[in-house]
């Protein structure tokens, strides 16, 4: 047996089907690039088909051979309009920016240059401001006189109110010092800081170590119009699907593919399905195996790997002119510390083989027909939501905002978001994206901030056990689509829409 057919068999049994002898003897007598193709048709006919395929003989392998079904092209819209897909006239445009590779150490060194990395990134970021490129570091402020008005960026290593005070300690590469804020506009500011995130103080020197704040100002993205796409093409952006959970909601699911492919909704909407081109999945795209205590008992697929197949049979129904964006989230067969990398042909054989499914890390800086989208799954949000004064679960388009401000992702070291310690932070938000988007709290919100399209998206499973705990209501079945040449957003909810 030839090593591509042992391969071919093996992804076969993998999605779980079954070989009959003459299929085996079909598949043995291809080419090799038939062989890989006939396969790839196979496991996608029979992941889509209403049958219950479970053998793959040699006239189902010699049909898909032949003639691999391929996604209707026009649709009838209404009475008597005939559509041809406008996304199905256009090639795809995706250029993935920031694509480095970390080099993760664990050393006391590699956590001194990943802090080092960071504030060298963000200070650059504060001087490019015309207004902050007189500030000085820590060590120059320290030897000027009392009373001297300055501006100095440093990192934040503590946070802590005093009465009506705040006091916040900052440290650059070399000295550290105290900064007050006693103003109480000042004050309501500073108390959205977080530690160990960089930002600059306007600030007057009152003792030796020890400056007074008059303001606090922030990395930030600057005001600016959103660049967008020539073609009124369109992206659908999602998160949390939750594949093998029982509280799954596949229904809703395979109600979204089905309006994909133009089958349900109102003539408007299914000319809005025509025109999506992308089909983003920012993390947990799978339930995943272990993740929390007693998460067997919430389980309908307790094998990860079939719980990606499951995935790829869902997704298989997603026309094929579409192309899918797929990043892990901590639900994923990945690692779980930040940045993650993308989700391997190990777990995902049939997804990775799958040619119009992108597999990206998280976070993912990507220009998807011109327009700048920044994708993150969002786990940090948990720290910013629960611990930033005036923030709360069922609105995450704030703690977004406050992640752009920071122009971080994961400000926050040491907290309930794992960081892996790298020689450089990837997770600093270089550019002013033209989108932001965001899942892991299972909320829908959009928000527009200087340029930016914030998104969170909501979720494809239902209210958990753990939610129901903290008196969380997800937001379930709703499918954020975004006209990427005008930005606006239009929220499909698919409770409704059938």
């Amino acid at each position: 047996m030839s090593e591509e057919l042992r391969d071919a068999l093996s992804r076969i049994i993998s999605s779980g089907y079954q070989l009959s002898a003459d299929g085996f003897e079909f598949l043995g007598s291809l080419a090799q690039d038939e062989l890989a193709e006939t396969v790839k048709n196979a496991l996608r006919v029979a992941g889509s088909s209403t049958e219950n395929i479970t053998i793959l003989g040699r006239e189902f392998l010699q049909g898909v051979s032949e003639s691999p079904e391929q996604p209707k092209r026009e649709v009838l819209i209404g009475a008597n309009v005939i559509v041809r897909p406008l996304a199905s006239q256009h090639e795809d445009e995706i250029q993935v920016l920031d694509d480095t590779e970390g080099e993760s150490i664990g050393d006391l060194d590699s956590f001194m240059d990943y802090f080092r990395n960071r504030f060298s990134k963000l200070e650059r970021i504060l001087r490019s401001r015309m207004d902050m490129r007189d500030a000085v570091s820590i060590g120059s402020i320290l030897k000027m006189p009392l009373r001297s008005k300055a501006k100095v960026i440093g990192i934040v290593t503590d946070k802590r109110a005093s009465g009506s005070r705040l006091f916040v300690e900052l440290e650059d590469a070399e000295d550290s010092i105290t900064v007050m804020a006693s103003d109480s506009e000042t004050v309501r500011g500073g108390l959205s800081i977080l530690n160990d995130q960089v930002l600059c103080v306007d600030a007057m020197k009152y003792k030796q170590d020890l400056l007074i704040a008059n303001e606090f100002i922030w990395p930030d993205i600057p005001s600016r119009p959103a660049k967008r796409s020539e073609v009124p093409l369109c992206a659908a952006f999602l998160a949390d699907v939750h594949v093998g959970s029982v509280h799954f909601k596949e229904e809703l699911f395979e109600r979204f593919v089905r309006w994909l492919n133009m089958e349900v909704g109102p003539p408007q909407s299914r000319m809005l399905a025509s025109r999506v081109k992308y089909l983003i999945i920012a993390g947990d795209l799978v339930e995943g195996i272990g993740v929390f205590p007693n998460q067997i008992d919430e389980l309908t697929i307790t094998d990860i790997r079939k719980q990606y197949v499951e995935a790829a049979r869902l997704l298989s129904g997603v026309p094929d002119y579409v192309e899918i964006i797929i990043l892990p989230g901590n639900h994923d067969a990945v690692r779980r510390s930040l940045p993650q990398p993308p989700i391997t042909e190990e777990y995902a054989e049939i997804l990775c083989g799958d040619d119009r499914v992108h597999m990206m890390g998280n976070p993912s800086r990507l220009l998807l027909h011109g327009v700048e989208t920044y994708i993150c799954h969002g786990k940090a949000l948990d720290e910013i939501l629960s611990q930033v004064p005036g923030l709360d679960f069922q609105n995450p388009v704030n703690g977004m905002e406050l992640l752009l401000r920071c122009r971080h992702v994961a400000p926050t070291y040491g907290s309930s978001t794992p960081i892996a310690p790298e020689r450089e932070d990837r997770l600093v938000i270089g550019g002013a994206p033209d989108i932001l988007h965001m899942g892991h709290i299972h909320v829908h919100g959009v928000k527009k901030y200087k340029g930016t399209t914030m998104i969170s998206s909501g979720a494809w499973i239902g209210q958990t056990p753990f939610q129901k705990r903290v008196n969380l209501t997800p937001t379930v079945g709703v499918a954020p689509i975004v006209d990427l040449h005008t930005h606006n957003v239009f929220p499909l909810d698919f409770n409704k829409l059938g």
